[in-house]
């Protein structure tokens, strides 16, 4: 439910302007089915990018206990379209550290961030089953037509050019 309540906010404000909610959220993070990350920056630059497993069992008021995947930085700060291979970085991105293997059965977010908490990309949950789905030169990003009642969502599928055009006119 904690996913779904911050996607709300994210296709309801928009990318933008999710000033009000900690750091701004400038742009949003995509998935190929290959493994590669990408991230459509329409505000602002990130300096890394962190994938991990969220805590399924937060008490009420406590801070969850999520698993870290894989961390990647981005020299110099990404902005604009930026991709990466999880598995090996590039364009820019290092691994930093070890990236730990994935279920394909469990959800995992990725986001960006930025060292001076100016700037941020919106997440992304996905599972290795939603992105072996994909056709080639598909992409995964955060559904932008959500109900009002909180019920699951699909990612919406877009081709890499659509998602590079166009989505920074959609999450803003």
């Amino acid at each position: 439910m904690r996913r779904w309540v911050g996607i709300s906010v994210a296709a309801t404000l928009g990318v933008g302007t999710l000033t009000g909610c900690g750091v701004p959220a400038g742009g949003v993070f995509a998935m190929t089915a290959d493994g590669t990350a990408v991230v459509q920056m329409c505000e602002g630059q990130i300096d890394g990018a962190t994938l991990y497993l969220p805590d399924p069992h937060v008490p009420e008021g406590e801070e969850p206990h999520d698993e870290t995947i894989g961390k990647w930085v981005s020299d110099p700060a990404a902005s604009g379209f930026s991709q990466f291979s999880l598995a090996k970085g590039g364009n820019g991105w290092t691994l930093n550290g070890r990236l730990k293997p994935r279920d394909p059965k469990k959800r995992y977010t990725i986001y960006g961030w930025s060292y001076d908490n100016q700037w941020s990309a919106a997440h992304l949950d996905f599972s290795q089953e939603e992105l072996a789905k994909l056709k080639p030169n598909e992409l995964i990003s955060l559904p932008t037509d959500l109900p009002e009642e909180d019920v699951e969502v699909p990612n919406r599928v877009w081709t890499l050019a659509d998602f590079k055009a166009k989505a920074c006119q959609v999450y803003n």
